[in-house]
């Protein structure tokens, strides 16, 4: 009788510990994959960065300026194109 009731006991026991050993490994992947997510975005904070870093520099404002203002040199003619909004990507020599 001793043997079964401390067999039950045992088993019992192991039974709950398993399942917060279960919790524990749900969690840790969990964690595993919410530091993945968050190297990317950390990835793409320092592109989006350095996107604004080359539009507010000083030779971002300045095409910004050109593409989208009124900034002309002198000596510069200046074209106004209807319905073209902004710079030509690539513009012919």
């Amino acid at each position: 009788m001793r043997a079964g009731l401390t067999a039950v006991t045992l088993s019992v026991g192991v039974g709950l510990a398993a399942i917060p050993v279960g919790n524990w490994m749900d969690q840790r992947d969990e964690l595993d994959e919410a530091r993945e997510r968050r190297d990317e975005l950390q990835t793409e904070v320092v592109g989006i960065e350095d996107n604004i870093e080359g539009l507010l520099g000083a030779e971002g404002l300045e095409v910004a300026a050109r593409c989208h203002g009124l900034l002309v040199e002198v000596g510069e003619e200046v074209y106004a194109v209807p319905g073209l909004n902004g710079c030509v990507t690539n513009p012919t020599p």
